[in-house]
């Protein structure tokens, strides 16, 4: 497994009707940088990250988060 280091990164997951086994994968996936989070969120789609305004509300702030922490150098802030 490769490793991003202290890059920050922020996995967010649509668990609903997620094929068994999938929820492990991403936290492998979240675990690739030490600086950061994965964020699960059982109602939701894949399609409804970027659809429904509540989910997309989430998708999109953990990519200012990201931004933002790549930017200052910062750790992410626990969520």
């Amino acid at each position: 497994m490769r490793c991003l280091g202290d890059l920050p990164l922020i996995v967010v997951t649509a668990a609903q009707d997620a094929q068994a086994g999938w929820l492990p994968l991403q936290d492998e996936m979240s675990a690739l940088s030490r600086n950061s989070h994965h964020r699960v969120l059982a109602n939701a789609t894949h399609s409804s990250l970027i659809e429904d305004e509540h989910d997309a509300r989430i998708s999109s702030q953990a990519i200012r988060e990201v931004v933002a922490s790549a930017r200052s150098g910062k750790r992410l802030a626990k969520p």
